[in-house]
């Protein structure tokens, strides 16, 4: 008897012993599952975060319907961001890897009963592929670079076509699942519509106002983001434990990384920043590289990003600029390059940005303003004294005006923008430019 109470007390603690070890590996094994859910979520939240920034920046700036008579509109809803819901229904459709089309550029140009989704430059079919989830673009063994995408509204929409706007060039990719009602449903909505043609300057086509337009001024409260936030943002590594600091004039310059290799400067008296990278000497080789390169880096700054748009790409430069946008219009004079303005090349990279960042909308202080169609604007210009040729572009943007009673607020005033000699002014300081020129000759 007392043997077998032995055993049976044996064959207990063993059990118990077996339980212990089991209930052990079971309870470490979650720790680490959990631990690494926990990594993995946090990884998975900053894919995700970071997408739809991507998704955000890299938008088609205008939109514009052309009916079943050929008359074409600016369409703009003030009300939810026309842009960004009509590439949400996109990314639904199935599209096939892009080829060379047999459709003549000026043809789809004059599409009936068709939709322009138009940038503000060239974008790679290959990031379009990325941003609208479509791997057959995304992966595509050949890269194309296009200005604008056009598709029907009308009947059986079975093809989506990307045209290159300086070559002429086009490609189209078969889609299936696609459906044109719902993003036609999208363009009836809008509440901004107005008559438009597609002119050229610099042989591209720009989008003229055929007629008189009016335009809401804005006022917005900005804030102007405090240089340790750079700091933090740009030289916190390792490498930039210890960072200087010189004063000279204006400015700030802030050294840190090994040797010194990276440096920020901040200029004080214009809120202008510039991060100068020395370590940092790959250059993107190709379009696509470039604008993904420069994404990166316009995401590492750390400002908002919500109305930051892609505007303009210079591959044999290595130059990249992101804009602010309100209303569906670009900021101009915010800094003297826009946003946010990258270059790449062996000796380093440069990050040239705006600590003044628009943050809560305040009531402006006038009403409309009425702005002449474009034409008008181009014949001024001309009469000035510039070439049709000389001008590369001619847009309507808000002007970044600092209000002279609150410098903490900046008043936004519609205008036009011409482009002339790669630099960017309203239409009046040319033509004040012109006539100043001749006066001292």
């Amino acid at each position: 008897m007392r043997k077998t109470n032995l055993l049976v007390r044996f064959v207990l603690i063993v059990a118990i012993l077996i339980s212990l070890v089991l209930s052990y590996l079971i309870w470490t094994n979650n720790q680490r599952y959990e631990r690494k859910s926990d990594t993995e979520s946090t990884v998975t939240t900053a894919l995700i975060t970071n997408q739809q920034a991507l998704s955000q920046v890299f938008l088609p700036t205008e939109v514009v319907k052309v009916d079943q008579k050929g008359n074409q509109q600016l369409v703009y809803n003030h009300k939810e961001n026309l842009v960004l819901e009509i590439r949400k229904l996109m990314a639904n459709w199935s599209y096939r890897s892009s080829h060379r089309s047999t459709k003549r550029y000026a043809d789809l140009m004059a599409l009936n009963g068709s939709v322009q989704l138009i940038y503000a430059d060239q974008l790679s079919t290959q990031l379009f592929g990325e941003v609208a989830k479509q791997d057959s673009l995304k992966s595509a063994t050949t890269d194309h670079a296009f200005d604008r995408i056009i598709f029907n509204l009308t009947g059986d929409l079975d093809h989506v076509y990307f045209l290159d706007d300086r070559t002429q060039s086009v490609w189209e990719s078969r889609v299936s699942k696609a459906d044109a009602d719902p993003v036609a449903t999208l363009i009836n909505k809008c509440d901004f519509k107005v008559k438009v043609t597609q002119e050229t300057l610099s042989g591209q086509p720009r989008l003229f106002f055929s007629d008189s337009v009016k335009l809401q001024p804005y006022s917005y409260l900005i804030n102007r983001r405090n240089e340790t936030t750079y700091i933090s943002a740009l030289m916190s590594s390792d490498n930039n434990a210890n960072v200087e600091s010189r004063e000279s004039g204006g400015q700030t310059v802030y050294y840190g990384g090994g040797s010194y290799h990276n440096q920020l400067i901040v200029d004080h008296r214009s809120d202008q920043l510039e991060f100068v990278d020395n370590s940092r000497t790959t250059i993107p080789e190709s379009l696509n590289r470039l604008q993904e390169s420069g994404f990166t880096m316009l995401n590492s700054i750390g400002n908002p990003l919500t109305d930051i748009r892609y505007y303009d790409a210079d591959n044999t430069k290595k130059t990249i600029a992101f804009r602010s946008f309100v209303e569906g219009f670009p900021i101009f004079q915010q800094s003297d390059f826009g946003a946010v303005k990258i270059t790449f090349s062996r000796s380093g990279s440069h990050i040239k940005f705006s600590s003044r960042v628009l943050q809560v909308p305040v009531p402006a202080a006038n009403g409309q303003v009425t702005l002449p169609a474009t034409a008008t604007i181009l014949q001024k210009l001309i009469a000035a004294g510039y070439r049709k040729g000389e001008i590369q572009d001619l847009v309507v943007g808000y002007q970044w005006i600092t209000d002279q009673e609150e410098a903490d607020i900046v008043d936004l005033k519609p205008t036009y923008y011409a482009k002339i000699n790669d630099r960017w002014q309203t239409y009046q300081t040319w033509i004040n430019d012109k006539t100043q020129t001749e006066a001292t000759n």
